[in-house]
């Protein structure tokens, strides 16, 4: 992935806002409200995070830093800034979930208790 434009950044933040908004549909309108920022914070980290990996795969998570005779191995800003904010993208990510109402598992029927009544 190239350097993107604002304009390609922004379209594939509101790509993501829709994904999400479309996940969280049933929530309750107080829900809704309370997550519609987060939605849009959780997304433009998506976004974020998936240009901050194609910079790292590209350049890798180091680098050879030159100055004068003095060189080292240094990590890349893009690095850096993923770690950052991987671990916040991760706890957003987990109150958007907490968000969604508790489904009870629902038990399969194998049949057993057909079998065992009709004997």
């Amino acid at each position: 992935m190239a350097k993107l434009s604002k304009k390609k950044q922004d379209e594939m933040i509101r790509e993501e806002i829709e994904r999400l908004n479309e996940i969280f549909k049933d929530l309750s309108e107080e829900k809704r409200n309370a997550a519609k920022e987060l939605i849009e914070r959780v997304a433009f980290m998506t976004i974020t995070l998936e240009i901050l990996e194609d910079s790292i795969k590209t350049k890798g998570p180091t680098y050879l830093f030159k100055q004068g005779a003095q060189q080292m191995v240094v990590e890349n800003p893009a690095q850096k800034s993923y770690n950052a904010m991987i671990n916040r993208y991760t706890a957003a990510y987990d109150k958007l979930i907490n968000l969604l109402p508790k489904e009870m598992p629902v038990e399969e029927d194998d049949g057993f208790d057909d079998f065992v009544m009709n004997k």
